[in-house]
């Protein structure tokens, strides 16, 4: 039997899924939920390329997309995008929201950003404070504490 793996407590956990807002508890669970918003020409031909490296033929990977993948896409990935905190469009090729985001998390780990701390389960799934520092409180971050805008002098120029 192997050893178990300890695991430790870290500032920053990174969860990526197509469905990962999808079920409300674990939703409930992110203090950032990001959606990268990636034009469906740009998900087609990523798939297209994958698949066929892979040895599939261009038929019956357009005929799974167009079938199973894009509607599956719609009726399930798609409606998650409301529960983002943000979302980042155009996805890869959006380099000033993911500098953006790389700073965020750069100044929670340099703890220049007061962490996240869980606060009581309420009847409709978990909410979550955050203590705020004398900094945080004259910016514009909503009474939720869930969001926060970031000001144009913590932006990286």
């Amino acid at each position: 039997m192997p050893a178990p793996t300890v695991g430790y407590p870290a500032d920053v956990v990174l969860f990526e899924g197509i469905l990962v807002f999808y079920n409300q508890d674990i939703r409930d669970m992110f203090h950032l939920r990001l959606f990268v918003d990636t034009d469906s020409d740009v998900r087609l031909s990523c798939r297209v390329l994958r698949d066929m490296k892979r040895g599939r033929d261009l038929e019956q990977i357009l005929t799974q997309y167009t079938t199973f993948v894009k509607p599956a896409f719609e009726e399930f990935c798609l409606p998650t995008k409301k529960y983002a905190d943000v979302i980042i469009p155009r996805g890869v090729d959006n380099m000033v929201a993911i500098n953006l985001i790389v700073q965020h998390i750069q100044d929670i780990l340099n703890g220049d950003i007061c962490k996240w701390q869980r606060g009581a389960v309420n009847g409709h799934g978990r909410t979550y404070k955050r203590p705020f520092s004398e900094q945080a409180e004259s910016s514009s971050v909503l009474a939720s504490g869930k969001r926060s805008h970031l000001e144009s002098s913590s932006r990286p120029h």
